[in-house]
């Protein structure tokens, strides 16, 4: 759905690159940066969990961002990283980002603010409601819901996205393709978002959990908003949804 090539060469002018060589010392998360992996790997950590006292790590690589939720909720960087290479970094200003994303247009900025409820382990966040509010009330013509009964498939894992799906009324089951149930969602939560942007076929299966109100916004409607907005909040809209699903992955939900 989104360009990247073209949306990289839109952002070399705001961005600047950095070499990081693997024995030299780099802080990944010094205030006011963020970065996106043009080459190379690393290996990101958390803290230990008091309870488990198991330490979540993962693998970040190629077009994984660092520091991207962090810039645009003005929150301090909780991972630490150990370079597993040289590493090529794609370097943006925090306070830039902010502000485009700021600007960006009730679709985007609803996405972005989702996915960073998200990562950050918040189920539900107010802001969701804005999409209804302000979306919805002007853009009726381009909508439609859908009414299912408990039970019914919503779209299937390996199957092409065609649309983002924001629940109304009732519960939804994210669904493995080994059928383990891996996520609930309910009234005021979206989802098929990351397949249909990063346009790839739908990882996981959504089931009704209850009889079930759906709002739905077609994937052309979803390109039309998107490409409203400037290339650097298209790219963080992309890059968080890539955020999330390494979030998960530390998180087991895979």
């Amino acid at each position: 759905m989104l360009d990247l090539n073209k949306l990289h060469n839109q952002l070399r002018e705001i961005s600047t690159l950095v070499e990081v060589p693997l024995d030299e010392d780099f802080d990944f998360n010094i205030a006011g940066e963020a970065f996106v992996i043009e080459s190379g790997s690393l290996l990101a950590y958390g803290d230990i969990d008091p309870d488990t006292g198991v330490r979540e790590t993962q693998t970040f690589s190629v077009g994984d961002p660092i520091g991207f939720a962090e810039a645009i909720a003005s929150r301090e960087k909780s991972f630490h990283f150990r370079k597993l290479s040289d590493l090529t970094l794609r370097k943006f200003e925090s306070a830039e980002l902010r502000r485009q994303v700021n600007a960006s247009n009730v679709l985007s900025r609803t996405i972005i603010r989702y996915s960073i409820a998200r990562i950050f382990g918040h189920k539900k966040s107010t802001t969701n409601f804005q999409f209804e509010d302000k979306f919805i009330d002007t853009n009726q013509e381009f909508l439609s819901r859908l009414y299912l009964a408990e039970g019914e498939t919503i779209f299937s894992v390996n199957t092409k996205p065609r649309a983002i799906f924001f629940i109304e009324k009732g519960s939804v089951g994210i669904i493995s393709e080994n059928r383990n149930q891996l996520a609930v969602l309910s009234n005021g939560e979206c989802f098929g978002e990351s397949a249909l942007i990063h346009n790839r076929l739908h990882s996981h299966s959504a089931v009704a959990n209850t009889n079930l109100n759906l709002l739905l916004i077609d994937g052309e409607r979803v390109k039309k908003e998107l490409d409203l907005d400037q290339p650097l909040v298209q790219y963080a809209v992309f890059v968080l949804l890539k955020r999330l699903a390494l979030m998960n992955k530390l998180r087991g939900v895979t």
